[in-house]
């Protein structure tokens, strides 16, 4: 099937790469269907809604960003994700991309889990104060650089 897309325009997708989420995410509820598009090599990739071209997020993998980031899903998301193991989700990231890069965060209180198997997704809101909505994304180069710049 054909669809529209915020970044790519047209597009063509196969039904098995729809991710059904039953709620949808919050702030954008009616919006149900969505695809995980990749770009080339890059760590990148965009949650785009099949149903609103003008619906998109700029996602990361989890352990790209927080290699030891765990979260614990309560027992009801795992029923809806219909998970049967941990291996069978993809944990992700909203990414915020403000004008100057290098100031772009990722929400880590608010992961996306897709089930890769069922293809079935949730946003999932976490009440763990170690993980924050706004961790910035280039922290680790950002640390670097300010370590250099002291020497």
């Amino acid at each position: 099937m054909k669809i529209e897309t915020k970044f790519f325009g047209a597009v063509e997708i196969e039904d098995s790469q729809i991710i059904e989420f039953p709620h949808g995410i919050p702030g954008f509820e009616n919006a149900h269907k969505f695809t995980v598009l990749k770009h080339d090599d890059s760590p990148f990739h965009v949650l785009q809604s099949v149903e609103r071209a003008d619906l998109a997020f700029i996602i990361i993998e989890l352990g790209k960003v927080v290699p030891d980031y765990e979260i614990d899903l309560p027992d009801e998301v795992v029923v809806e994700l219909k998970l049967g193991k941990p291996e069978e989700s993809l944990v992700y990231a909203i990414v915020v991309l403000p004008s100057d890069i290098s100031q772009a965060t990722v929400n880590l209180a608010a992961p996306l889990v897709i089930n890769v198997k069922e293809k079935r997704g949730v946003q999932v809101i976490l009440n763990n104060p170690a993980y924050g909505i706004k961790h910035p994304l280039f922290s680790k180069v950002k640390e670097e650089n300010e370590l250099k710049s002291a020497k």
